[in-house]
């Protein structure tokens, strides 16, 4: 069977839930939409819809052909698109999810030149901190940080958060500068509070080898955004990915201490549904998302090596 307008157009009248409403969209009259699935249930051999004066309703053979079929039209789509990447720019809608702190921080003071470089792209973006089904949410490709749990993803690492210690000018003029991991004690640290309720260890790479440190803060807050405005006000120190502090540290607002002792980090992700061809639009954001971690992830002074990235079937973080 090659009858691909018939199968396109049983799949516009399952979602528009009607003959007329799908002859609309596609330009057709209504007895020509129902001519058009009729002819596909002859040809299949088996009747995809019950029709009724009030509405349609798909049988079992139906439903099953249905999801199959809207999946290879969706990949036949993704397929022409990536063909023609080359020749013309990407464009249309596309969702996208991060942590709420990486998208206010780090992607949206930036998104400027995304839309400068790909005007014709319209992101919608989902900031959320908790685990969620992209194919549910209708995302299609995330930040995502840390190490992440086995599931039916491709994730593309993209960088690390490389750890630094910050504090306003003002506190250090006051208290001083700390110079090792032992003057912290004499501090007055803020630092993290995870969903689990445990404040977070700070982490340290010295000559010996990383270090996991408790730090005894004497302000908890469990909003990184926070954190840093407490500590732009001289509250005192905290433990904080650069790229989160970088817009702050260029201002002067915040200022480094401790720089031999930053440490890598979090691993960064883009994760996404496995497909044989990503749309052009999706692969324009990984490639600008990972440009704009590899200028902004770590001061320019103290570039470290990190790992190529690499792709690996993966995630739920």
């Amino acid at each position: 069977m090659e009858d691909f307008s018939a199968i396109s157009t049983f799949v516009r009248v399952v979602e528009a839930k009607s003959f007329a409403a799908a002859a609309t969209q596609l330009g057709m009259t209504p007895s020509g939409v129902s001519r058009a699935v009729s002819r596909l249930e002859e040809q299949l051999g088996a009747r995809l819809l019950f029709r009724s004066t009030r509405a349609l309703r798909l049988t079992d053979d139906g439903a099953a052909f249905h999801a199959r079929c809207r999946e290879i039209l969706a990949d036949l789509g993704e397929a022409v698109e990536s063909l023609n990447h080359a020749s013309r720019k990407p464009r249309g809608k596309l969702r996208v999810g991060m942590p709420a702190a990486i998208g206010r921080t780090v992607l949206i003071p930036r998104l400027a030149e995304f839309e400068q470089r790909y005007p014709d792209i319209r992101l919608d973006m989902a900031m959320c901190d908790y685990p969620y089904d992209l194919n549910e949410e209708g995302i299609e490709c995330s930040v995502r940080l840390g190490e992440l749990q086995d599931s039916n993803l491709i994730a593309r690492k993209i960088g690390y958060l490389r750890n630094v210690v910050v504090a306003a000018p003002a506190y250090l003029a006051q208290h001083g500068t700390p110079r090792s991991i032992e003057d912290l004690r004499q501090h007055r640290c803020i630092n993290y509070v995870m969903p689990d309720g445990k404040p977070r260890q700070w982490q340290f790479d010295t000559p010996s080898g990383p270090m996991a440190v408790d730090i005894d803060a004497h302000l908890l807050i469990n909003d990184a955004e926070s954190i840093l405005q407490a500590v732009i006000s001289g509250l005192g120190i905290t433990q904080t990915p650069y790229v989160l502090a970088s817009c702050a540290l260029s201002q002067g607002m915040l200022q480094l201490v401790m720089t031999d002792t930053m440490s890598v980090g979090k691993p960064v992700w883009i994760v996404y549904p496995q497909k044989k061809h990503l749309s052009a639009r999706v692969q324009a954001f990984i490639e600008w998302v990972r440009e704009l971690f590899e200028r902004t992830n770590e001061p320019a002074w103290c570039k470290l090596a990190a790992p190529e990235s690499v792709e690996r079937a993966a995630v739920e973080a």
